[in-house]
């Protein structure tokens, strides 16, 4: 007579619950609505006026993982029938004319966090990564970190007007108290740093605020050096700390604060710049220089000339310091 072979009880509670377990996380898989999530994300972005492109949405482990996306501010801004065409990643796109030069960043893994429950993050970007959570109980606790990245590549010139080079490293972590219910920016505590290294401007073209008047211009090559920045954030007042950077062109110093609104866009610098710059520099800057040339000289150290930075992040004004006493 055969003997009947009895498999252990706690096998067979393992073997279902894997069985169980595997069937759950496929079944997530293929019925995941990636559809619904991607034109969440674009709706989101479209709030801000930019147009959002990614090339695949899939799992990725512990979470999601997004590829080949792309960010640009769009010129005339965003349609309905603009953000109908995104969230449903259509093959026949308009081109850079109506969605603007876009930022490409090569991939976004997104996943549940704990520790703050939240949600984390880590983009893969200029050949560097910026990586980070947001989440909290009750205050939404922000934390970015920036490693490596290289202003160079990711079509940041068509995407910026500025063609860069160097090295760029920074971090944020920002506490961000509730005002009914919604994340206040304008209450943050935190701090911000950047710094760079070799950071050259090798050309391009910007707006520069000059007296309150938007004026286009061309720039040169301008070597900026080694950056340091650092702002010190207590109940949406930020503090700059230190902001100084120094190359064989030019010297830059600041001071003062940055009030922050509700939006970072509207948040107001109230800063004063001291600019050194060699003589040879200035004559290479053209309309650049001729301005510089008009602001005052500081009284504590005439080779520097004195600039106040003010208005607001989307409408920023430069012009001469308020006059020193």
């Amino acid at each position: 007579m055969a003997t009947e072979t009895k498999i252990a009880r706690w096998k067979l509670v393992l073997g279902y619950g894997a069985f169980s377990l595997v069937a759950f996380v496929l079944c997530l898989l293929i019925t995941f609505p990636y559809d619904t999530l991607r034109a969440r994300a674009v709706g989101a972005a479209a709030d801000a006026g930019y147009a959002l492109r990614i090339g695949s949405l899939r799992p990725g482990l512990f979470g999601l993982t997004a590829t080949q996306v792309r960010l640009s501010k769009v010129p005339h801004g965003m349609t309905p029938e603009l953000q109908d065409m995104l969230a449903s990643n259509s093959a026949m796109l308009p081109g850079p004319e109506e969605l603007g030069e876009p930022l490409t960043i090569d991939s976004v893994a997104v996943r549940p966090a704990l520790f703050p429950p939240g949600v984390a993050f880590r983009a893969s970007l200029l050949g560097g990564s910026a990586s980070g959570s947001v989440g909290g109980l009750g205050d939404v606790k922000v934390a970015v970190k920036l490693s490596d990245l290289d202003p160079s590549g990711g079509n940041l010139k068509g995407f910026s007007g500025l063609d860069l080079v160097g090295k760029l490293n920074g971090s944020l972590d920002l506490t961000l108290p509730k005002t009914r219910g919604q994340p206040d920016l304008s209450q943050a505590n935190g701090q911000l740093s950047l710094d760079s290294r070799g950071l050259i401007i090798q050309g391009g073209n910007v707006t520069v605020p000059m007296y309150g008047t938007p004026t286009p211009m061309d720039l040169p090559r301008i070597s900026l050096g080694d950056l340091d920045a650092r702002i010190r954030i207590e109940k949406g007042l930020g503090t700059v700390e230190a902001l100084q950077t120094k190359s064989e062109d030019l010297e830059v110093q600041g001071s003062g604060t940055l009030k922050l609104g509700q939006r970072l866009d509207v948040s107001q610098p109230d800063m004063e710049i001291k600019l050194g710059a060699e003589p040879e520099f200035v004559k290479r800057l053209g309309l650049i220089g001729a301005g510089l040339t008009i602001l005052p000289a500081d009284k504590t150290n005439p080779k520097f000339r004195v600039a106040h930075l003010s208005g607001f992040l989307n409408r920023p004004t430069f012009g001469p310091a308020r006059v020193q006493r």
